[in-house]
């Protein structure tokens, strides 16, 4: 018979924050006093603080504090000019919680935050939790992956990876299981190659996102040479390619570098550069890793100026691009016009159809950008004739040349039927910057009875779309997930609507029903008449 000895909270720390220093003595006691007064308990805690030479008190204040408080802070010093990784990656190295977070001494945590940040790692089993960030100054900080708390989040279907300082709660574990670490090779960017490398592995990730979590200090990366934040894309794309295969999820990560790091470092710092040659160097190394690194169709999830920008660099038309990123600055320009061509949507941008530059139309194609606004605004019966009502229109187009459709599509054999809608005029529907969109209202009347090819509807789950169609263009979108308080969605008995067609004495019968998503559905079955029905 075999014992085991009991392990109570006390005997593993929950959390190891690695602490990076150097020169942060205004700003220390604060962060260090936000690690002791987590509500989490200091003794659940361990701090490992690296002091990268600093030559101001950073040194006899992390002293003193070792000192002081014996066991829940360990110190070192190294020389000056220790990179943040080999600094980040010593401290990591003598971590003993069972979760690990990564700070410098610029910035301090919310009262809450390791309680908040790892319950949810623990109640959802995730190896990654991103803690919402607030800004300790004027520097900005990412914010649009903390829209909500969620317990388990789709790394390819949300705004996560737009967040990559380490900031993070990470599950040890995870992190040797992978050998992650900071690479030491890289003049800046370590903390996005690690970073990435863990939202990659993870298998779960949470947010954190009802209160802040985690007051951000300024990162001090201000004066970075623009051909080191070249490198650092290149490195991260060449990072992603290794740990992904072709394919859209590779596109979406890799668009975010493009967008964030390669479009900053070709836009606005280009700009504000007043070395010329800096600004050539810089746009010869972009254009390199455009045409060698770069897979066309992450091209496709680019901002369409900024994709306009990347082809005239890749193209060598350099002193274009430059212009092309002061066009992006301008805050005062007008939006570009739109012209609409055989079902396709064009931005009117600067150089379309240039023949000096002579860039594809692709590049210029806002089709997919188009924004239906549509809203379900009445369902009802009369008799075998289903009743719909609502609007739906583009956001960006008026509603000259209607041709919008109701559809139903059978969820098993993609079968479809198609039903035009009557346009009512409404002079008060306007879009979201107040444009009126007068045709967008629509109606139609689905008889069950009767479809293209004579026969009643067939039975099965039947999903309800609408083909939203104005001056040629066309975009599908399923009906009922947005929809006004005035629709009844109260589950109802079936509405017998037609003999079966192919069952003497049986009929058919259709029941409308919400998805979990929201989404309108029918569904038809065949079924003997009930007692005492006529």
């Amino acid at each position: 018979m075999t014992t085991s000895t009991p392990v109570y909270p006390g005997d593993i720390r929950d959390v190891t924050v690695v602490l990076y220093v150097q020169d942060h003595a205004r700003t220390l006691r604060a962060c260090l006093d936000s690690l002791l007064g987590q509500t989490i308990g200091a003794e659940r805690v361990e701090v490992i603080a690296v002091d990268d030479g600093s030559t101001d008190s950073s040194a006899s204040l992390l002293a003193e504090a070792e000192r002081h408080y014996a066991g829940w802070l360990r110190a070192g010093q190294f020389r000056r000019g220790l990179s943040p990784a080999e600094a980040r990656n010593w401290g990591m190295s003598q971590a003993t919680g069972r979760y690990v977070l990564f700070l410098t001494g610029a910035d301090r945590l919310t009262p809450k935050a390791l309680e908040l940040m790892v319950g949810s790692a623990d109640a959802n089993e995730a190896d990654v939790v991103l803690g919402k960030l607030e800004s300790s100054g004027k520097h900005t900080v990412a914010t649009s992956m903390f829209r909500k708390t969620q317990g388990s989040v789709d790394l390819y279907a949300s705004r996560v990876y737009w967040s990559l300082t380490p900031d993070k709660l990470f599950r040890t574990s995870l992190v040797r299981r992978c050998g992650l670490e900071f690479p030491t090779d890289m003049a800046i960017g370590d903390d996005q190659a690690f970073t990435a490398a863990a939202l990659v592995r993870a298998d779960d990730i949470a947010v954190v996102a009802d209160e802040p979590c985690v007051v951000k200090g300024p990162s001090g990366n201000g004066q970075v040479p623009l051909s080191q934040r070249i490198t650092m894309v290149s490195r991260m794309i060449a990072l992603l390619t290794a740990m992904l295969p072709p394919g859209p999820r590779q596109d979406l990560l890799i668009s975010r570098h493009l967008e964030a790091d390669l479009g900053k470092a070709t836009g606005p710092l280009l700009l504000a550069s007043d070395q010329p040659a800096e600004r050539e160097r810089t746009l010869w190394a972009a254009a390199e890793l455009l045409r060698g690194q770069v897979p066309a169709s992450a091209f496709a999830l680019l901002p369409r100026p900024l994709a306009v920008r990347f082809a005239l660099i890749a193209a060598g038309f350099h002193q274009e691009a430059q212009q092309m990123a002061a066009y992006e600055a301008d805050k005062t320009r007008p939006a570009p016009k739109k012209t609409v061509e055989n079902g396709r949507v064009y931005s009117l941008l600067p150089y379309f159809r240039d023949p000096a530059v002579n860039l594809p139309d692709a590049l210029f194609d806002i089709t997919g950008q188009m924004t239906v606004n549509q809203q379900l605004t009445g369902m009802k019966w009369n008799g075998p004739l289903l009743l719909l009502d609502g609007h739906a229109f583009f956001e960006q187009l008026s509603t000259r040349e209607r041709n919008t459709k109701v559809v139903l599509r059978h969820r098993l054999t993609g079968a479809e039927e198609r039903f035009s809608v009557t346009a009512r005029r409404d002079d008060t529907l306007l879009n979201s910057k107040g444009k009126t969109r007068a045709m967008g209202r629509f109606s139609t009347r689905i008889n069950l009875r009767q479809m293209s090819d004579g026969w009643p509807l067939r039975t099965g789950v039947w999903d309800v779309h609408l083909a939203v169609s104005f001056e040629g263009v066309t975009q599908e979108v399923r009906l009922g997930r947005k929809r006004s308080a005035e629709v009844d969605v109260t589950g109802r008995a079936p509405v017998v609507f037609a003999p079966s067609a192919t069952t003497p004495g049986h009929e058919l019968a259709a029941a409308p029903f919400y998805t979990p998503e929201g989404d309108l559905s029918l569904e038809v079955s065949e079924r003997l008449p009930l007692p005492g029905s006529n």
